[in-house]
């Protein structure tokens, strides 16, 4: 059982895990009264951390993940999850499939959208949805699926006229 990295307390609330710049992870553990006192809340979500995904991914590898070679730096994607580090740009093109899966488990999502204000976050997200959503219609248009097509109009307008 791990103890309150601070006062020593055997009730530990929150673990910190931190990564420097050599891959070395150093971790916090704290009770409530100290994690309350360095401005730490409990999270609520448990979130595998990128080492915790990377290690199923290599219980879990195969002989093809062996014989799948990045031609730049020959670098095969068994190394990349045992290691955890791609070798250089072309591997994210030689394992894009599978470096897809490991990026939304650990990000949550495979869209970069960046650090900014609640309200530009909002205004990212409904560009997003509305890019989507013209697919759709694109689609439905195509298809000669014309009431699908409309629909999918009306709802883009209506998410555009929400944002004004």
């Amino acid at each position: 059982m791990k103890q309150c990295s601070l006062c020593q307390k055997p009730e530990v609330s929150v673990v910190i895990t931190t990564i420097d710049k050599d891959g070395k992870a150093c971790e916090l553990a704290l009770c409530k009264e100290c994690a309350s006192k360095k401005g730490v809340g409990e999270i609520k979500k448990t979130i595998l951390a990128p080492q915790e995904i990377l290690a199923e991914l290599h219980d879990k590898i195969s002989a093809d993940d062996h014989k799948l070679i990045c031609s730049s730096c020959g670098l095969s994607y068994a190394a990349f999850t045992k290691a955890g580090r791609l070798g250089c740009e072309t591997c994210y093109e030689t394992f894009g499939n599978k470096l897809e899966a490991v990026i939304k488990r650990i990000h949550g999502t495979t869209t970069h959208i960046g650090k900014s204000t609640t309200n530009s976050k909002k205004k990212i997200t409904e560009k997003f949805v509305i890019k989507k959503l013209q697919a759709s219609m694109k689609n439905a248009i195509a298809g000669e699926d014309y009431e699908k097509a409309a629909s999918i109009r009306d709802r883009i307008r209506k998410i555009k006229e929400q944002s004004k």
